[in-house]
């Protein structure tokens, strides 16, 4: 899977495949997918992060040391 880091605010990284789109407003993010639909949504601190809404079968790893928020879906074909 091909992927693309995203730097966020307070350190953090988004990965996640390079034709998911990301909209924020200060520390709220969106991750928007093929189809349009909202992914994921979700706050940053510098310490925590707080999801405040997902689809039902999104699958993402968050590794607190590094900072990095990781989405493994891919896009349908």
């Amino acid at each position: 899977m091909t992927t693309k880091s995203n730097k966020l605010q307070y350190g953090w990284t988004l990965i996640a495949h390079p034709t998911y789109q990301i909209f924020t407003n200060k520390n709220s993010y969106a991750i928007i997918d093929e189809d349009n639909d909202v992914m994921l949504r979700f706050t940053l601190q510098e310490n925590e992060i707080e999801i405040h809404g997902a689809n039902w079968n999104l699958n993402y790893k968050i590794n607190l040391g590094f900072k990095t928020l990781k989405i493994i879906n891919t896009p349908e074909d």
